[in-house]
């Protein structure tokens, strides 16, 4: 099988313009959590653009406690949450809409509500055209990445990235054998895939 050559980054202007619309909506989505007594609180989520929500609670074992997909469009969403029946330490609350996820911690201690930061995630953009796969990622966390190339299950190329923020790469995929293939972006907490297809 012939190999996949990695382009320039000067060639990949274009993959950080079309991706820039993106990063300027970071800062729409916001999450708030207002202790009101030791046992409730309210999550305050606000959008810029009206949208859906996925809200979501994780504890530190990575299971989830609660779910809720809103199911009215808007740009505000306002919630008394009771955390009463969780037990001590740590969660995550997570937001989701259209491609934006906004993260904010929160413990459960004695009678108290320690609120944590917020944090950003942006899902890669993908494009791919003329044999060109163009790939562009905002590491928030600073991340150790790592970029897979696989065909029926099997890897034929491997890149590690590094922890760096801006990440933006892109590879000649002309010369592959036609068939189809998945590209799978990996930071240390998710993996983010993309199809690509050669005729």
């Amino acid at each position: 099988m012939k190999t996949i050559k990695s382009i320039s980054k000067v060639t990949m202007l274009i993959a950080f313009v079309a991706f820039a619309n993106t990063l300027m909506a970071t800062g729409n989505l916001k999450v708030n959590i207002l202790p009101l007594s030791a046992e409730k609180a309210v999550v305050a989520i606000s959008n810029t653009d009206a949208s859906n929500f996925q809200i979501s609670i994780e504890n530190d074992k990575g299971e989830n406690v609660y779910y809720k997909e809103t199911d009215a469009i808007s740009k505000d969403y306002r919630k008394i949450f009771d955390f009463s029946k969780l037990e001590k330490g740590d969660y995550k609350l997570t937001v989701s809409t259209e491609g934006l996820t906004t993260e904010r911690s929160f413990k459960i201690e004695n009678r108290n509500i320690a609120i944590g930061k917020e944090s950003k995630l942006i899902e890669p953009y993908f494009a791919f055209k003329d044999g060109v796969l163009k790939m562009s990622y905002l590491n928030f966390a600073e991340e150790q990445l790592s970029l897979n190339f696989y065909t029926k299950n099997d890897l034929v190329y491997s890149k590690k990235i590094g922890d760096k923020f801006n990440v933006v790469e892109g590879f000649d995929l002309s010369k592959l054998e036609k068939g189809t293939y998945s590209v799978v972006l990996s930071t240390e907490t998710k993996n983010y895939s993309y199809d690509v297809v050669l005729k």
